[in-house]
């Protein structure tokens, strides 16, 4: 899922949600906002943007730029205020909000609740009569009236509902068998504070409901007393619930914005030092004979880049900056690769078996990295589901589905897949769960324990590989993933060796330019080994010089994107223009997006990515001379 799609999934949510949400700037304008405070304030949403905070909010909105330092400063702002709606009415407002930093600007995004019926609630607990009672029972906020013991005097329908208490179970209960453990030093503070204080202002904390979902509550209370004495708290509610789930997924979000940054940025200068690791072990092996004891230590150091290359890709993958990198590949020939990294991540308890297809059946068009990861998710999903030990089992398998077959499956086209299935005999899920597995941050695990975003990777990289994802569970019965890949005729890529590099030799001028000096003498040692001559370039000017005014001619213009100075797309501009039978070839170790604003796909004929090996690039200069 990459940055589009997870801002398409987050302002989806928004603009469901029941409570208002505003972006909005330090000037007090307004970039973005949901549906609800469209809905409330009775303007259009072009209406509504054209606004300033001081056209809805005549209290807080002309002092917010003098305000706004504070605020940062703070980072998180609680106040009460008060909005005008587009027909002039004036309603009472509870605004939750939070100072954010998208890319270089500064935001608030506020959370904004109607509270005008809680405070007519809280007036009318002054009162008595049928007014209250009216007021009481058709209330949406929770409201509680509890004994200095913890026992509970009355609670209102809307409480009851929330908890799934009914009245006669409630009489038996305390405000202690609510509690969530995981706050209950925090409750059992604040109820001694309303009973020795008389009043508490701002309540944050979390009841566990009947069924045992966690229902985070956000209100005040007071105390009522005779002769000096405790008599009975009186508390209104809210279920904040909800809320707090967004302000949580707009924290992950952020979090992922931050790791892919740094990750896109770490990924260059990684590729460019496995660039020299794979070019001079690779090109060492080939001077030494098999038997030789450091061919094996080449060897291993090339392996050991070949990993580091692939966990590259990986978190750039995670962290939604780099598409696939797509080519044919055996799926059975992976789940056999994987499966002892998968016996190692397994416990002991569990019974784990493989089984695949044989003579090249599983023939895919895909990411390989990016399908490992997939089943590595599903593995540990699987894991995660038999704490007490259990069965484990995976396969691939080749299967055509016929007109007549595909209905009983969820828009799969007819035709020849390999099929990837991954079953456990753990806990199994019920229907109401299947339906929000796919859903980004959406986890059934404890906190802590899950982040909610494996499967919803998974089911991105499925969608991106034109494979569907088919789930068959029942609460304890367990549970059965079948991934389905279109399988495709054409041959799997080898890889080059060193002996077929003997081939690939040639006679072409190659002028390469790059800003970092090892990498400059890495390639140009790799292709003189294959018979080029080679110039070398540290910046674009110096290359310039070689192409306007040296007096070569230059048959191929190997080039870094991002140095810098001038950029390797206006390089090779220029290069063409004093010469258009200059071939051009881009090179990079940074990621799409950054690719992206220089207008260079990794996806076109003229890029090799970084990290290179010299047999990756000697089959791609020979494509582009050919």
């Amino acid at each position: 899922m990459n940055n589009q799609e997870l801002n398409t999934v987050f302002k989806r949510v928004v603009d469901t949600a029941s409570v208002e949400f505003y972006l909005i700037t330090p000037e007090g304008g307004f970039a973005y906002v949901n549906q609800a405070a469209v809905r409330n304030l009775g303007y259009s949403e072009a209406e509504l943007l054209a606004l300033n905070l001081a056209d809805i909010d005549p209290e807080i909105g002309p002092r917010a730029k003098h305000l706004w330092p504070e605020w940062k400063r703070q980072g998180t702002l609680r106040l009460e205020t008060t909005h005008r709606t587009k027909s002039g009415q004036v309603v009472q407002k509870e605004v939750d909000a939070v100072c954010v930093t998208l890319g270089a600007a500064d935001y608030i995004c506020a959370f904004v609740r109607d509270i005008t019926e809680r405070k007519r609630m809280e007036a009318a607990l002054l009162e008595s009569g049928e007014q209250y009672r009216d007021l009481f029972e058709s209330a949406s906020d929770l409201i509680q009236f509890v004994r200095p013991d913890g026992s509970f005097l009355q609670v209102n329908p809307a409480w009851r509902d929330t908890f799934g208490y009914s009245e006669e179970e409630v009489g038996k209960l305390t405000i202690f068998d609510l509690i969530d453990p995981d706050c209950s030093d925090h409750c059992m503070e604040t109820f001694q504070r309303v009973l020795e204080e008389g009043r508490v202002d701002r309540i944050d904390t979390s009841f566990v409901a009947k069924n045992g979902e966690k229902i985070m509550i956000q209100g005040a209370a007071n105390c009522r007393y005779e002769n000096g004495k405790p008599q009975v708290t009186r508390c209104i509610f809210r279920n904040v619930s909800e809320e707090k789930r967004l302000q949580a997924q707009l924290l992950q979000s952020q979090k992922l914005e931050a790791v892919g940054r740094l990750t896109s940025g770490v990924a260059h200068d990684f590729n460019n030092l496995l660039t020299t690791i794979l070019s001079y072990s690779e090109l060492y092996l080939r001077r030494l004979p098999d038997s030789d004891p450091l061919a094996n230590a080449l060897r291993a150091i090339r392996e050991a880049g070949v990993r580091g290359a692939a966990l590259t890709r990986q978190l750039l993958t995670f962290s939604r900056h780099q598409v696939a990198d797509v080519r044919v590949i055996d799926l059975c020939n992976l789940v056999s690769g994987l499966s002892t990294m998968i016996r190692r991540l397994i416990h002991p308890g569990i019974d784990f078996t493989v089984e695949v297809a044989s003579g090249g059946q599983g023939r895919i068009l895909a990411d390989q990295h990016q399908i490992e990861q997939v089943l590595l998710n599903l593995a540990i999903n699987a894991r995660d589901a038999m704490p007490e030990g259990g069965g484990l089992a995976i396969s691939c398998l080749e299967e055509v589905l016929e007109q007549n077959e595909v209905s009983n499956f969820d828009n799969i086209e007819p035709g020849r897949y390999v099929v990837l299935v991954v079953s456990d005999t753990g806990e199994g899920m019920s229907k109401e769960v299947q339906e929000h597995i796919f859903e980004p941050f959406f986890t059934t695990k404890p906190q802590g324990k899950g982040t909610g975003l494996g499967l919803a990777t998974a089911y991105g990289i499925v969608k991106q590989h034109s494979g569907y994802i088919v789930v068959e569970s029942e609460p304890g019965e367990g549970t059965t993933f079948r991934l389905y890949f279109p399988r495709v005729e054409a041959p799997l890529e080898s890889v080059v060796t060193g002996q077929a590099l003997e081939v690939l030799q040639g006679s072409e001028t190659i002028l390469v330019v790059d800003d970092e000096p090892e990498i400059l003498a890495v390639i140009s040692h790799s292709l003189g080994t294959m018979g080029y001559p080679v110039l070398t370039a540290g910046s674009s000017s110096e290359a310039l010089l070689l192409v306007e005014e040296g007096g070569h001619k230059i048959d191929l213009l190997l080039t870094d994107v991002v140095m810098p100075g001038m950029p390797g797309h206006t390089l090779a501009a220029r290069a063409q223009a004093a010469d258009p039978r200059t071939r051009v070839l881009f090179m990079s170790g940074y990621t799409d997006s950054m690719l992206e604003e220089y207008g260079v796909f990794r996806t076109h004929a003229n890029f090799i990515s970084k990290p290179l090996s010299p047999g990756e690039l000697a089959v791609k200069i020979r494509k582009m001379l050919a």
